[in-house]
């Protein structure tokens, strides 16, 4: 007479085969979408039937590639946060990382780059590196200690950025969803003895590359 399998080897057979199953189901679930949404299709077809993933929404596609028209090709373009919209902001509010990528051959940069590209504990600390520190919100709140400390990260991101030839500076809230009317376009512009960032209309320069300013 054979002994009845134990507790904990009952489950541990229901757990394998749990796992054993559970990607086949993945697997055919994926080759059901695929071909219903996207089999045939080209790829900025399959890329409208993907509307989940942030980075292939249309109105996100359809700026990116606007932008890289309207552009001068050897353009520097500084992306940095105007505002804090999301209260938990996750990956999916990192736009900048999209647009660096979808932006290219044009050079794309932002503040504290290590910060901007590391982990989510990171994240939150390259939120407070523009708002606060840099103000690229405009908010202009601190005590004198940090306004002075303000003033000098502001001179050397300038600096830095003068040393790199970027002249364009493209501004977004952090939120998840993207919205073309949410984004600033600023261009760089030397007047005499005075320098600095000019608000340019984003529609007009879109559709003709006409910097015209706000």
């Amino acid at each position: 007479m054979n002994p009845a399998p134990s507790r904990g080897l009952t489950a541990a057979l229901i757990v394998t085969l749990v796992l054993a199953v559970a990607p086949l189901g993945f697997a055919v679930q994926y080759a059901r979408s695929y071909f219903r949404d996207r089999a045939g299709k080209s790829i900025e077809g399959q890329q409208l039937a993907m509307r989940g993933v942030p980075w292939f929404k249309p109105e996100y596609l359809n700026v990116v590639r606007r932008l890289k028209q309207a552009l001068p090709p050897d353009a520097g373009i500084l992306i940095e946060p105007n505002a804090l919209l999301d209260a938990n902001p996750g990956g999916r509010t990192r736009w900048f990382l999209y647009l660096s990528n979808d932006l290219y051959p044009h050079r794309v940069y932002v503040h504290g780059p290590k910060l901007a590209s590391g982990t989510l504990v990171e994240y939150p600390e390259w939120i407070r590196l523009n708002l606060d520190e840099l103000d690229t919100d405009g908010s202009g709140l601190a005590d004198l200690g940090a306004i002075l400390n303000r003033e000098d990260a502001e001179r050397a991101a300038t600096l830095a950025l003068r040393e790199r030839g970027v002249d364009w500076k493209l501004s977004f809230p952090i939120s998840t969803r993207f919205r073309v009317k949410d984004l600033a376009l600023s261009h760089w512009q030397v007047e005499g003895d005075s320098a600095g960032w000019v608000r340019v209309d984003l529609d007009v320069f879109l559709k003709s590359g006409e910097v015209r300013v706000q």
